[in-house]
């Protein structure tokens, strides 16, 4: 069997193992028989040696009878007898089967002498005899050679046959196993050659499945047909892809080959043939430039060295036949160690689109050149259009108005606001941006940036919160509140930044910030834009700014802008800073009118790719002698810093120190980092004790009663709590219990508890936040203001009540120092100063004075109102039904006016919608001071819900406008007792 050979090398190592075993027996055997016979010839001498010495004088009869006693039997010796006279006996005994004794021996034995009483005795061994000496005292000597008694073996004896035996029965046993084992490879091996691809179309088990059969060859034969059955069906697979492949292949629409490494073409279907007129051939050598070739140089040295290639690439290539225009696709395939082993390559014909595309590029040049002279046109008709028009506001806006009667000042009023209407619309109807306006529509005057900062955030505050989003308001303490600028186009520049601010910022916050900075602490790079800026700017402006007073400290106004919201990516930022650097080397530079039109329409084309719609805010900021820089990281956030000349600032104080501001302890929680700046720097300036926590736990909360502890002698403690924050630890907890409920019992038990155990530690610390805040609200000692994004009647009455005041954001400096202060001293009276009223509005200073200069018996109405036509309807109408009135533009003027006149001021209507402070939050205040004036509401919006929500904050009746006369004289005939 010389296919077996695994069972042959298995029976021969098998037969060797016994045949050892029985050798090493027998040869143990027979070697304890001659160590049995060495013995029995010692012990003979032994005996010999004692009979011999019990003879007291020895004599040849004595030792004739010893060597004739049953000791000696059976054994062949050689006994030689000397007397010590000499006389020698030799007695010799040899048995029937050895040979006889050759002459006499004399031993020579040179051992150590054995004592053994009275006898003198050695002797040694060999293999076949023992040779002795016996010596007795009395001379006489006996020398004695003793032959090994021979071997006997009896083979019928068990102890000689059974082990060969065993032997022999061990081996057949082997032998007859080998055979059997045999027999099964031979039925297994039959099972496999007969096993084909084709043969299985489902699993069966092997035929020899059996009894006589063993276990592993049953379990070899049933995975060799499962593997069986799966390579059947891998080949089944197999053959079925493989005739998709060749039929989308072979019948693809689409030229395909395939390259080897080399650049030698493998393969290539038969579209490729039809296309270039080739047929594959087995032997041929084709490459990839017999077929195509490409225009640009390296293009087709790319072709030539394909090796090169480890990305997929796209190229335009030209068939060397038909000169047709072709895309060719090359995607590099990689082995498993990362080396490229080929290219596939798809050809796609674009010969069609590469003529349309020509055609194309041909009508692009002839529509660029109408484009350019229509530019050219339109910027004829805008210079044409617009000289009429800015020749009519320029002879109407210099008419002196006092002069006038009052439907005069109407007439002129209407027709300046007309012609600057029409000039608005002439200038979007042909693309032309207010940079290109005659600068002598800039209407320079001193401006109150404190205020339209204000403004400007009140009008953003909807968009903000219909987004979700915390508007920041904060005005430095050292910067001037009033300079020389256009306050009109401040307030568009502001409202665009911020616009566009609020439409990329999805969740966080949105601020404005509003600071002076000296010509120092301007970088290089903005120091190249004010020298454009101050280029592009007005004369008026460059003189002013050039012939500034040595004292003033600040050089600039800052206007910052800033969000966390989307951000732009390198390509818009790159775009946007191109934009402000051309758009100021134009300035410069700019030649005449026609091309100056085209230049800035292409760059205001390429800004607008790039959906930011900053143009106007840029060309007003130029107007005004000042400049917008980008900062902006993606994903993080944007900031766009407007700066303007300090022009005539006017320092006055928007914040005013108090002695009683220094003896507070305020304690903000606000996880908002740049509203915590922002009232960091406030209570820095006023002199206050400032401690924020950003979140709150025990430790804090131990922290601060330590604090409170250490200052309660000297400082009057008040929490400042942002709902912003309080809301997100109570919707954390919510949250997480509905997690932890929902946990699925389907999940691995590991991953589960580890989840658990993570949503358990922050639960844990959710809830020690909620117990510190709750800690806090529930101590009725500590003063609290709760400051929100949202409306007052959106919050909790619960956690209203638990507070002593309420601001909504963005926070009004103001308003949280006139909190502060009625919290620590609630019967305070706070008197404006005369020379800031007389700023804040002249109307509203001439009827102070008119206030305190004339005594009637007319009750005053206080009006507040932001509309000057709805100022002027209120009132006329309260004049027709007896009534004096003062009026004030938005809430905070109001509570001015009230507390400079309260004694005379009987009634307040309050609108609700007003800028800086609405009506909700005006009367919130003024009945916050304990003060029950009565206050009825105007609003446009006559709802059950703007009802519910006046009432709430403590206003008295509630008028819908258009106002009715009667139902106005009803109103104020139940609150005003005349």
């Amino acid at each position: 069997m010389p296919q077996f050979q695994s069972l042959q090398r298995l029976l021969a190592f098998y037969t060797l193992t016994l045949l050892a075993m029985l050798s090493l027996y027998y040869f143990i055997m027979f070697h304890e028989m001659k160590n049995d016979s060495k013995q029995h010839s010692v012990e003979i001498f032994h005996t010999l040696q004692y009979q011999i010495s019990e003879l007291s004088n020895p004599i040849n009869p004595a030792v004739k009878k010893i060597v004739e006693k049953p000791f000696l039997a059976g054994i062949s010796y050689q006994l030689i007898f000397m007397m010590p006279s000499g006389q020698t006996y030799i007695y010799n005994h040899t048995e029937a089967d050895e040979r006889a004794f050759n002459g006499i021996m004399f031993p020579s034995i040179e051992t150590s002498l054995l004592s053994n009483r009275n006898t003198h005795s050695t002797y040694t061994l060999s293999t076949d005899k023992l040779v002795g000496t016996i010596e007795l005292k009395s001379g006489h000597k006996f020398y004695t050679m003793l032959r090994h008694k021979p071997l006997d073996i009896n083979w019928v004896s068990y102890r000689y046959w059974l082990p060969l035996m065993t032997a022999i029965m061990f081996f057949t046993l082997a032998l007859l196993y080998t055979l059997k084992r045999r027999a099964n490879w031979e039925q297994l091996l039959l099972y496999t050659d007969n096993l084909s691809s084709h043969a299985k179309e489902a699993y069966t088990p092997p035929p020899f499945v059996s009894k006589k059969s063993t276990a592993e060859f049953l379990h070899l034969g049933h995975a060799l047909s499962r593997i069986h059955y799966q390579l059947h069906n891998n080949h089944r697979h197999i053959t079925t892809l493989k005739h998709r492949l060749e039929r989308l292949v072979d019948h693809a629409p689409l030229p395909m080959l395939m390259i080897m490494r080399q650049g030698q073409i493998s393969f290539f279907n038969q579209r490729f043939e039809q296309v270039f007129s080739t047929a594959f051939q087995n032997d041929s050598n084709y490459q990839l430039t017999d077929f195509v070739f490409a225009e640009d140089e390296s293009t087709q040295l790319l072709l030539q060295h394909l090796v090169n290639l480890r990305v997929t690439r796209t190229l335009t290539v030209y068939g060397l036949a038909n000169k047709k225009a072709y895309q060719l696709h090359v995607t590099p395939w990689f082995g498993e160690h990362g080396q490229v082993h080929g290219f596939t390559v798809l050809l796609n014909s674009i010969n069609d689109l590469v003529s349309q595309n020509t055609q194309l590029q041909q009508q692009n040049i002839e529509i660029q050149r109408q484009l350019d002279e229509f530019n050219a046109l339109k910027s004829t008709m805008g210079h044409d259009l617009r000289l009429p028009l800015e020749a009519m506001i320029d002879t109407l806006e210099p008419i002196d108005t006092s002069v006038l009667t009052v439907k005069e000042n109407q007439i002129v009023n209407t027709l300046i606001e007309t012609s600057h209407s029409m000039l608005i619309m002439l200038n979007e109807m042909l693309d032309i941006g207010e940079i290109e306006v005659r600068k002598t529509r800039l209407s320079i005057e001193t401006v109150d940036i404190y205020k339209t900062g204000q403004q400007v955030s009140h009008l953003v505050t909807k968009d903000a919160r219909q987004h979700g989003l915390e508007l920041l308001y904060f005005f430095a303490a050292d910067c001037p509140r009033l300079i020389d600028t256009d306050h009109r186009r401040l307030q568009i520049i502001l409202r665009n930044l911020l616009d566009n601010a609020i439409r990329y910022t999805s969740s966080g916050y949105v601020a404005l910030t509003i600071e002076a900075l000296s010509a120092e602490q301007l970088s290089a790079e903005n120091t190249i834009l004010v020298n454009a800026s101050v280029s592009g700017a007005t004369n008026d402006l460059v003189a002013d700014n050039t012939n500034k007073e040595a004292n003033h400290t600040h050089d600039w106004v800052l206007f910052s802008i800033q969000d966390n919201g989307i951000g732009l990516e390198t390509t818009q930022r790159d775009k946007l800073h191109t934009y402000f650097k051309e758009m100021a080397q134009l300035e410069n530079t700019q030649a005449d009118q026609s091309s100056y039109s085209q230049k800035t329409s292409q760059i205001h084309t390429q800004i607008t790719q790039a959906d930011v719609g900053l143009t106007t805010a840029y060309s007003f900021a130029k107007l005004l002698g000042g400049f917008i820089e980008l900062h902006s990281t993606p994903d993080v956030g944007s900031t766009f810093d407007l700066y303007l000349p300090c022009q005539n600032p006017n320092y006055q104080p928007i914040y005013h120190l108090n002695q009683q501001l220094t003896r507070l302890h305020l304690i903000a929680i606000i996880n908002q980092p740049l509203t915590a700046e922002h009232l960091k720097r406030l209570c820095d300036h006023l002199a206050i004790t400032l401690t924020i926590f950003t979140s709150t736990d025990s430790v804090t909360l131990q922290h601060l009663s330590d604090e409170l502890m250490q200052n309660q002698q000297t400082l009057a403690p008040i929490l400042l709590l942002d709902y912003d924050y309080y809301e997100s630890i109570t919707l954390a907890l919510s949250n997480q219990s509905e997690i932890k409920d929902d946990k699925s019992t389907d999940a691995n038990m590991i991953e589960e508890q580890i989840k658990e155990e993570y949503l358990q530690d922050k639960v844990l610390s959710n809830i020690d936040r909620q117990y510190a805040l709750d800690h806090l609200l529930a101590n009725a000692s500590l003063p609290k203001i709760l400051l929100s994004m949202k409306s007052e009647r959106s919050i909790a009455a619960m956690l209203l009540d638990k507070c002593d005041g309420f601001l909504t954001k963005p926070l009004d400096a103001n308003l949280l120092l006139s909190e502060l202060l009625r919290l620590t001293l609630p019967t305070r009276q706070t008197l404006i100063p005369e020379a800031e009223v007389k700023h804040n509005d002249s109307d509203i200073a001439t009827a102070n004075s008119m206030v305190h200069e004339t005594e009637t018996i007319s009750p005053l109405i206080l009006v507040v109102e932001d509309s000057p036509t709805n100022q002027k309807i209120a009132c006329k109408m309260l004049a027709k039904l007896g009534y004096r009135s003062v009026v004030a533009e938005d809430g905070q003027q109001a509570l001015d006016v009230l507390q400079a006149n309260r004694q005379e001021i009987d009634l307040i209507l309050m609108d609700c919608r007003m800028p800086v402070m609405d009506g909700l939050q005006a009367t919130q205040f003024i009945r916050a001071q304990g003060d029950d004036i009565p206050i009825v509401a105007l609003t446009a919006n006559n709802t059950e819900e703007d009802r519910s929500a006046c009432l709430e904050v403590g206003m008295d009746e509630f008028l819908a406008k258009p106002i009715n006369k009667d139902k106005l004289q009803e109103v104020l005939a139940s609150f005003i007792k005349t």
